[in-house]
């Protein structure tokens, strides 16, 4: 069975099956409804005949069977109005009044005062009152004269209460088919947009990653889960691309290193050399191999940074402090270049952060702007807090970025032709650039005039 026949008969078995608890919740509250209404009604009647029956009875005491049956008659139109029906027959089995014409031939009735039900033919009962056989609640009483009084109640309430089920069945019935017919709808329109996702899965796997999950526009919870999965594939594809750029530079970038190492090494087996030609020999393969391991080593930080998964310690960071103990750090580092350092801060700058990978991008940062600026140059370190946003800035007088590279120069092992005679692998500002990015941060890079700027600006969410 394919996955759109599947879900349609997932969508149509779970429509009936909440159907199916909708129909048993409805019936039984509309069987609680009738159940307590004809309670409610028996209840009336019951009353009712035990009132007139204690009213007779005193007629009968009052002026034996010969009152009770004038007492009848005058009742008898009104009685027939109100549904009630009445038979006084004598000892011998004759009858002395009321409305109905026989005593019931199939009717088991007891003489006991209390109200039980009985089964009257059409023969006995009046036309006027009913057409066919009924099943009435009655009350009988046997005189001491031997004469016998049976009453009975017409039950036009419990009529109109089976109309009153029977239209109820029937609106049950529309709102259960009405509510099939809605599930399996929806239903379908659910599974659907799961089958769009569950297609549009499948083609991912498949090792197209640039599908994406359809959005319908109608902001509702399936387009806010697509857009949390596109959102989510457009991470994992610039993570995957990130991984093959790595790659594709490993091989261009570190190829020529080991070969350099190997040659190197051929070279000097290639004959006899002196104690002190090895020593500098394996100086300067040592040299080539601390160059492969830092590289190695950025390209590692720089993974664990984009993927979260860092060991440092996470909390508040002063800006103002860090700032002053790099300036401690680097300012030796520039005078022996005759740069002039300078360090700017001012109003306390907090913000929640790793101060570690802070201080390794910052650091990054001011090695470059060493690195590119040339002697007697001068490098600026500056924080400064805004009312939105607290800025990180480092500011040289070096040749400077064209605008045009300052966004390719992020990418990893990416060096500008002006500074491949200059040591380096083109890590630094990938790992700046993930710093940033993992502490909300928006990484800069202007004009100088003359130089180059870099600003990490944090946000005020990570502001104190």
């Amino acid at each position: 069975m394919n996955l759109p026949r599947l879900l349609r008969t997932t969508a149509v078995r779970l429509a009936l099956r909440y159907v199916l608890v909708y129909a048993a919740v409805l019936g039984l509250a509309l069987a609680a409804v009738l159940w307590s209404t004809s309670r409610y009604v028996d209840a009336q009647l019951e009353a009712d005949l035990e009132r007139e029956l204690a009213s007779l009875d005193r007629a009968f005491q009052d002026g034996g069977a010969g009152r009770l049956a004038e007492t009848l008659a005058r009742r008898q139109e009104r009685s027939l109005a109100e549904g009630r029906v009445y038979l006084l027959v004598g000892a011998d089995g004759e009858k002395l009044a009321g409305n109905l014409y026989a005593w019931p031939s199939e009717a088991s009735i007891a003489f006991d005062g209390k109200v039980h039900g009985a089964w009257f033919e059409d023969s006995v009962i009046p036309a006027e009152l009913y057409d066919d056989d009924a099943w009435w609640p009655v009350i009988a009483r046997e005189f001491p004269d031997g004469s016998r009084l049976l009453l009975a109640r017409g039950v036009p309430q419990d009529a109109a209460l089976h109309e009153i089920t029977e239209y109820l069945l029937a609106v049950m019935s529309v709102a259960v088919l009405l509510a099939l017919a809605m599930g399996v709808t929806l239903g379908r329109a659910i599974l659907g947009r799961m089958d769009t996702i569950s297609r549009a899965a499948g083609e991912i796997m498949a090792g197209d990653l640039s599908r994406r999950v359809p959005v319908s526009g109608g902001n509702d919870e399936f387009d806010a889960l697509a857009g949390r999965l596109n959102a989510m594939l457009d991470r994992i594809q610039q993570l995957i691309k990130g991984i093959r750029e790595v790659t594709d530079n490993v091989a261009h970038d570190l190829r020529s290193p080991l070969s350099r190492l190997r040659n190197h090494l051929e070279i000097t087996l290639l004959e006899g050399r002196s104690e002190e030609e090895y020593r500098q020999a394996i100086g300067k393969t040592i040299e080539d191999a601390e160059s492969l391991i830092k590289t190695f080593n950025a390209m590692l930080g720089i993974a664990q940074v984009e993927s979260g998964n860092h060991r440092t310690p996470w909390g508040r960071v002063d800006l103002n402090t860090l700032a002053a103990d790099l300036d401690e750090l680097y300012k030796p580092v520039a005078a022996l270049k005759e740069q002039q350092f300078t360090l700017v801060t001012g109003e306390p700058a907090e913000i929640t952060g790793s101060r570690d990978l802070l201080a390794q991008a910052i650091g990054n940062l001011l090695d470059n702007a060493i690195k590119y600026t040339p002697e007697g140059g001068a490098i600026l370190l500056g924080v400064k807090r805004l009312d939105e946003a607290t800025e990180v800035m480092v500011r040289d007088s070096g040749a400077g970025i064209p605008a045009a590279e300052r966004e390719h120069v992020l990418e990893r092992f990416v060096r500008l032709e002006s500074s491949r005679h200059t040591p380096g692998n083109g890590l630094g500002l990938s790992l700046v650039k993930a710093v940033a990015r993992l502490h909300g941060a928006e990484l800069r890079l202007g004009d100088a005039g003359p130089g180059l700027t870099v600003t990490l600006r944090f946000p005020r969410t990570r502001v104190d």
